[in-house]
């Protein structure tokens, strides 16, 4: 097993999660993929949200190139590919996610979007497997999963977190906002990520840069010792149907 083990392991003693949390590093060249053990290259084109549930579904370690990649929209957000006219314009959400081009320009201009050019590769794989020290924790899970993640983010800070989306190109709130920011980012499968990468109806996503993992960790600890905890223990009250049901049946057995 990975250098990580121990950390997966904490994350699914709170979260129980159904699939692997994945460790995400953006690369600076191509080249550098050949220094991570059992890396398992596409051999085809793909969008760059199926290298996350390969990691996730089947615990692979899965490398990217710019080269690799068919999605324009993870192309342009985490910098693989140069911003264009076409694309500032809102060319990619007239008519699809947009009614008027106005619209789909404003819509365009709220997409983080990392420099061009800084990074030529992506590597993702499940936590408890890699040895690379990755720079993102992404989790898929249930509102009550990432409810608790949320909790132990704000154990110390307090307030609250806010989410801004526009429900389209998660990669651009999970990776590329995550990494300019360096704080926690929770965001809805886009419609790539529920076709092509196997996000379920009820997922939600965390994104957790490396450097606050342990405080969240810790925030979670102390929450689940004060009893919020996942699964949501249910409070049990007596059924008043049995309880009715069997008072009638006492009576007919003394009759």
């Amino acid at each position: 097993m990975g250098k990580y083990e121990k950390l997966d392991n904490q994350l699914n003693k709170f979260l129980r999660l159904a699939s692997f949390p994945v460790g995400v590093k953006l690369l600076k060249d191509s080249e550098s993929l050949e220094n991570i053990k059992f890396l398992k290259k596409p051999e085809h084109k793909i969008a760059l949200c199926q290298i996350f549930s390969y990691a996730r579904y089947y615990g692979w370690t899965m490398g990217c190139t710019k080269e690799d990649n068919l999605c324009p929209l993870a192309g342009i957000s985490i910098g693989f590919e140069e911003s264009h006219k076409l694309f500032e314009e809102g060319a990619f959400f007239i008519g699809r996610y947009n009614e008027t081009k106005e619209a789909a320009k404003k819509t365009t201009a709220t997409m983080p979007k990392i420099s061009y050019g800084e990074y030529s590769a992506i590597v993702s794989g499940a936590l408890g497997r890699i040895d690379f020290e990755p720079d993102l924790i992404l989790i898929w899970g249930n509102s009550a999963q990432i409810m608790r993640i949320i909790q132990g983010y704000l154990w110390k800070k307090g307030g609250k977190v806010s989410m801004s989306t526009f429900c389209d190109g998660v990669c651009a709130d999970t990776i590329s906002k995550a990494i300019l920011t360096e704080d926690l980012q929770i965001a809805f499968p886009c419609l790539g990520d529920r076709r092509f990468g196997m996000a379920i109806d009820t997922d939600l996503i965390a994104s957790i840069p490396f450097r606050i993992i342990n405080e969240i960790l810790e925030g979670m600890e102390k929450t689940h010792k004060a009893g919020t905890r996942y699964p949501i223990p249910f409070q049990l009250s007596t059924p008043e149907f049995f309880q009715n049901l069997k008072n009638q049946l006492s009576k007919v057995k003394k009759n």
